[in-house]
């Protein structure tokens, strides 16, 4: 663990150009994993075990929640598409066995559901740019079909959409075989295809979390991912905690992007005054480095943290 030291915001810190989306779009390649469920009472099994609530889930209906642990942690993050006579979960990157062997202990004895591993059947693409559907209508997409909500069909792909930090992205769920096929679709009808560095760098800039964020390490409130935890439809593993926390609001920490001058090593630093903070991820951007960490709350409220040896980086929300 290094020591840093919390500064105000009379040091200067030199501002990186804000990101620049690709003028159509942009596909991105997203490591995930991917578990089956089957049964006539999958979708309850669902309700009991996710932070969300899945029992009115409808044909094609999509619903993003978290699989915590008893003391509220993270274990999984899960895009839930209900496909009627089966129920797809895309998952974390490395985390598909884990969350089925959790998902099979949580079956009643009484109850015949069937947990399959599909991680290698399914491949998810992400869409980001300033042209989005323009790229996607060039397909025969129907981009006024396509939600948060909702999944909608194309061939054998499944579309849907999020909004990070005011940009809809596209997510696309393809057979893994189809993939490069559909790539290749795309990139005829004006998308480029991102390498893992500027990936990266998207995905910090945008504050789309992953395997890196969410996992044990957090809490859902940490990250700011209480949209995805229901304490109303009642239990599940972590409510307890859940509730206590949004019940007296003891979060005590939260994430932040930090943008540098040069790279910081992933990891926990000490910040003199102010206590640990969590650095996820890091990589290069234009003009500097990029990277999301956790912090204490009390340095959200700083523009500027120094990492010492003149190394100082600049605080954004997310």
């Amino acid at each position: 663990m290094r020591t840093v030291l919390a500064v105000a915001a009379s040091l200067s810190v030199e501002r990186m150009p804000p990101l620049e989306l690709h003028p159509v779009a942009e596909v991105i390649h997203s490591p995930c994993s991917v578990s089956v469920v089957k049964g006539s009472t999958a979708l309850d099994h669902m309700n009991r075990t996710l932070t969300v609530d899945t029992s009115e889930m409808r044909y094609k209906d999509r619903l993003d929640g978290l699989l915590c642990n008893a003391n509220g942690r993270i274990l999984d993050r899960l895009m839930v598409c209900n496909l009627e006579d089966e129920i797809l979960l895309i998952g974390n990157h490395g985390s598909g066995k884990e969350t089925r062997e959790n998902l099979i202990q949580g079956i009643p004895w009484e109850e015949e559901i069937t947990v399959m591993d599909g991680d290698m059947a399914i491949s998810h693409l992400r869409l980001v740019g300033n042209a989005v559907n323009r790229c996607l209508a060039g397909l025969g997409v129907d981009t006024l079909e396509i939600s948060e909500e909702r999944w909608i069909e194309y061939g054998s792909a499944l579309i849907s959409c999020t909004q990070y930090n005011k940009s809809s992205v596209i997510e696309i769920l393809v057979p893994t075989v189809e993939r490069d096929a559909f790539s290749s679709l795309l990139h005829e009808n004006g998308a480029v295809s991102s390498d893992r560095n500027r990936s990266e760098y998207v995905r910090i800039e945008l504050g789309i979390l992953d395997h890196r964020e969410m996992n044990s390490s957090f809490l859902p409130f940490e990250l700011n991912l209480g949209h995805m935890v229901n304490l109303d439809k009642g239990c599940y593993p972590g409510q307890e905690i859940h509730a206590r926390m949004d019940s007296r609001g003891k979060v005590s920490r939260g994430i932040v992007r930090l943008s540098l001058q040069s790279g910081v090593d992933v990891g926990k630093h000490k910040v003199a005054g102010v206590g640990n903070i969590t650095v996820t991820t890091s990589t290069t951007a234009p003009g500097g480095f990029v990277a999301l960490a956790v912090v204490p709350l009390a340095a959200i409220s700083l523009e500027e943290l120094s990492f010492g040896v003149g190394l100082t980086a600049a605080v954004h929300s997310l």
